[in-house]
């Protein structure tokens, strides 16, 4: 049997809902082995806060935490000024932040500020055996590879949620910080890039929540207040849609060598480029028709596999 699939997870939990969910799904996995956890975007140390509070209800305060970047490359001003760009509206941080008392937050260690630093010591510390998992902007990594090129050798893949190949749309992780993004797809490590249209496919409908609910564990009840405070911002959605999820559900298919046509994405090899330069078409990924591949980009979902991806999802959180 493999060994679990060392992981860095950089996120920004607090906007939409699916990033606690799938950090918690992340680390409820035995077949997946999180060493450091680093957040970005406005506030990445009251995200902290939220990671945090998974950890202590899991039992896995050993895992160290960062906080990383809050604005993205060459932006001057201050992170209460700046509005990012993409799809995502934002506005759920402080909603979120509340499932941490204000006891609870002042009782905890000070806020390590230097993500990038956790993440370099990370890699170094097991080269060529951590993959590293963004469900946010990539601002973070891209700082990593800017100060220390040569991580990149040392680093077993990259899997992403952003960009969007088949719609032409500025996805939002993506368009917060188009010059990281493109760092991160000229780097030259392996690539997985979880699209906006198919990590949108694996959903979970109010009935799916009311599971949660149900469950009643310290976990699944923080869980559910996350739902609940996002759900009066939730737009047109049905439910939390687990974009997400993705990336961690690749590495969780390379991990158990269930990669190719069983893997819950299928994918296909593409050299991506970031635009950047028009407002109009700033943060699209689009596909150069020259050159080698940079990443293993979403194209769909086979019959029943974003099923099979909410039941696996639910399955651990309710275990």
């Amino acid at each position: 049997m493999p060994l679990p699939q060392k992981l860095i997870i950089d996120t920004d939990p607090g906007d939409d809902v699916d990033d606690v969910l799938a950090l918690a799904f992340a680390l409820l996995r035995p077949d997946l082995d999180v060493r450091a956890i680093t957040t970005v975007t406005p506030f990445p140390d009251r995200r902290v806060h939220i990671v945090r509070k998974l950890l202590r209800l899991l039992g896995r305060t050993d895992i160290p935490v960062a906080a990383g970047a809050a604005t993205p490359l060459g932006h001057a001003d201050s992170e209460d000024n700046f509005n990012g760009g993409g799809d995502s509206g934002g506005g759920y941080m402080l909603n979120h932040y509340s499932i941490v008392s204000p006891g609870e937050a002042a009782a905890e260690p000070p806020v390590d500020p230097d993500a990038v630093g956790l993440i370099l010591r990370t890699v170094e510390e097991y080269p060529g055996e951590v993959a590293v998992v963004t469900i946010g902007p990539v601002t973070n990594l891209a700082k990593v590879l800017l100060r220390e090129p040569d991580i990149a050798g040392k680093i077993k893949w990259i899997a992403m949620m952003g960009g969007e190949v088949r719609l032409e749309r500025a996805e939002h992780n993506v368009a917060w910080d188009p010059e990281a993004a493109q760092v991160v797809l000229t780097s030259g490590v392996p690539l997985f890039m979880g699209t906006w249209d198919v990590t949108r496919r694996v959903v979970l409908m109010p009935e799916h929540c009311a599971l949660i609910r149900e469950r009643g564990t310290p976990l699944t009840v923080a869980l559910s207040r996350c739902i609940d405070l996002w759900w009066p911002h939730k737009g047109g959605k049905p439910g939390p849609v687990m974009y997400d999820l993705a990336p961690i559900l690749w590495s969780l298919d390379q991990t158990t060598g269930s990669g190719g046509s069983s893997s819950h994405y299928e994918t296909q090899p593409m050299r991506i480029h970031v635009q950047a330069q028009s407002e109009q078409t700033r943060g699209r990924t689009v596909v150069l028709g020259e050159g080698e591949s940079n990443a293993e980009v979403t194209v769909d979902m086979a019959q029943g596999r974003a099923e099979a991806a909410r039941d696996l999802l639910l399955k651990t959180l309710l275990a």
